[in-house]
């Protein structure tokens, strides 16, 4: 009898690990799909759910069943952000300065990262981390992608949009037919009905960064008319409005009344002094039905946007994931006062202005409207204020997250998404990949903040172009490279209690220069050189003596 059995025991024994890494498997299968939706120049209250008139219900709905980060940072520029949240690092670590493409070496991007450990990964939309095949997203890990490489091409092109998918079969848009608003939407849908068909029981990750609502300003002329009326009331009317509504909403009620908008930064003009936002009805009729067209063509882009998120949500429904995807929503920056003032052109009359926003247009919204998008917050893109810096982040994961319609104000940035999906896929982060050494991530896991915990308390830093600032406890120290009166460049710090005055009004640098200024300078320089920042520090310091030298027609004549 024991030696029958014998036999049996020794089979068991080598079918044991088999059946483990079965069941190991299995639970893996559990895991959740993730979804990262990132709009591009959207300001802080553009969104339905912190203010704003433009019809966003699905983005609503998340926010609503979701958790609503009122304190998350992005890094100010289109491709610094993304490069942070695909690698988990600060940007200048991996080479993106201002808009340099991300080389592969001492990163590994979250679609490297989850594909390594079972997922299929998918991205759709702008891509802007660099055009060499290496840096593209099928060299940087995704299985199947839709991506315009560059930055701010026209919507209405789709030759600039490449599809590299062994499976997935191009759709066939007719004369007329394209927009990439809604082609990003269309392959975010096609890809999510390939995996429901092909991947088994592999979670996926989707990659979903629209271009809008960054300007050229394109969108169907039917739903720019649909806000003509809605914006005929003029910026400082729909600027109350949006503060009014926040107000009830419960967001900023320290403040008794909407603070004065910032001025409109120099903008292709390293050198000349900032300017002073207008009042609606100093405005002749003409340039007021110009820039009603204008803030009328954005929102018809966070419409068409917020329609396409709902077809996403509609096919994760239909596919039974929704439930057990985990979605982040964000902006890559705050709202863009690039265009100057009124937007660099115009203003436009006749046909000119019916057909803004079609084909063979390129327009900006401009400063006045893009204070509107950042309201209540100070500055725009670029800078390091929270116009610039502060998105709202919106989490939504039903099977995974009890908080549902709460905000969360804990401090927190882009280089934490990375932690937070490896702390929940159990991803492991590696060391090295490809001979190549990894950094270490910057981040932190969001998981205790989703839980209703506390975030250890950390300091987060920022550069762009030589805007700076600081976090540590309860304070931000911020400088911008404006320049003064007499046309010399500044970079004083401002100190702000940022708990208690989110809205960076009463600057307390001059009170605390000894206790508070100079160590949080200090702590930031050594940030700076710890992640190469001091690099693009420098080099924009640099520059702006060059060009100070030299006059604007070099800066004008390097810009273009």
């Amino acid at each position: 009898m024991i030696r029958f059995c014998q036999p049996i025991l020794r089979i068991l024994l080598l079918l044991a690990p088999i059946a483990i890494s079965s069941l190991g498997s299995a639970e893996a299968d559990q895991r959740p799909n993730i979804l990262i939706i990132l709009s591009d120049d959207m300001g802080f209250s553009d969104p339905g759910f912190l203010g704003s008139e433009i019809e966003t219900p699905n983005l609503d709905r998340l926010a609503r069943n979701g958790l609503s980060f009122t304190n998350f940072y992005n890094c100010a520029r289109c491709a610094p952000t993304r490069a942070s949240i695909l690698t988990g690092l600060y940007s200048h670590q991996v080479g993106c300065y201002e808009l340099e493409p991300v080389e592969p070496g001492n990163n590994v991007y979250l679609s490297e990262l989850l594909g390594d450990h079972g997922y299929q990964t998918y991205m759709s939309g702008k891509w802007h981390l660099g055009n060499k095949p290496e840096q593209l997203p099928p060299g940087r890990g995704f299985h199947h992608s839709y991506a315009y490489p560059g930055c701010c091409g026209s919507f209405w092109d789709p030759s600039i949009y490449i599809l590299e998918s062994p499976e997935v079969r191009p759709i066939d848009y007719g004369a007329d037919e394209f927009h990439a608003t809604d082609a990003t939407s269309d392959y975010a849908v096609k890809f999510l009905q390939h995996h429901s068909e092909n991947a088994g029981n592999d979670p996926f990750f989707l990659y979903l960064a629209y271009q809008a609502p960054h300007f050229p300003l394109h969108a169907p002329k039917e739903l720019i008319d649909k806000y003509v009326s809605v914006y005929q009331k003029g910026w400082d009317e729909i600027r109350r409005a949006r503060w009014e509504k926040m107000q009830r909403l419960g967001l900023f009620t320290a403040y008794r009344q909407i603070p004065p908008t910032s001025d409109a930064p120099p903008w292709h003009d390293e050198f000349a002094n900032p300017a002073p936002l207008e009042k609606w009805d100093a405005l002749t009729e003409a340039l007021q039905a110009d820039q009603i067209r204008r803030m009328a063509t954005f929102a018809a882009m966070m419409d068409q946007m917020d329609q396409g998120i709902g077809r996403v949500i509609e096919q994760l429904e239909e596919a039974g994931q929704f439930d057990n995807t985990l979605i982040f929503f964000l902006s890559d920056n705050g709202a863009n006062y690039e265009g100057g003032p009124f937007g660099a052109d115009g203003p436009f009359s006749g046909h000119e202005l019916e057909n803004m926003g079609q084909k063979d247009t390129f327009h900006h919204t401009g400063a006045h409207w893009a204070a509107v998008s950042n309201t209540p917050f100070k500055l725009y893109k670029h800078f390091n204020h929270e116009g610039g810096i502060n998105t709202p982040l919106v989490v939504h994961w039903p099977s995974g997250l009890k908080r549902k319609g709460e905000r969360e104000t804990q401090r927190s940035h882009v280089i934490d998404l990375m932690a937070t999906v490896v702390d929940v896929t159990g991803a492991t982060y590696p060391n090295a990949r490809n001979g190549h050494d990894i950094l270490p991530m910057e981040g932190t896991t969001l998981m205790p903040a989703l839980r209703g915990g506390s975030l250890a308390d950390r300091v987060i830093c920022f550069e762009h172009e030589a805007n700076r600032a600081i976090f540590k406890g309860k304070y931000k120290l911020v400088s911008k490279n404006f320049t003064s009166t007499d046309g010399q460049p500044h970079h004083n710090w401002e100190l702000y209690d940022i708990d208690a005055d989110p809205l960076e009004l009463d600057n307390i640098a001059s009170y605390h220069y000894y206790d508070l200024v100079i160590p949080m300078a200090r702590e930031w320089h050594h940030w700076a050189v710890r992640t190469d920042a001091i690099v693009g520090y420098e080099r924009w310091m640099l520059k702006l003596q060059y060009y100070w030298r030299t006059g604007l027609r070099t800066y004008l004549n390097d810009a273009f």
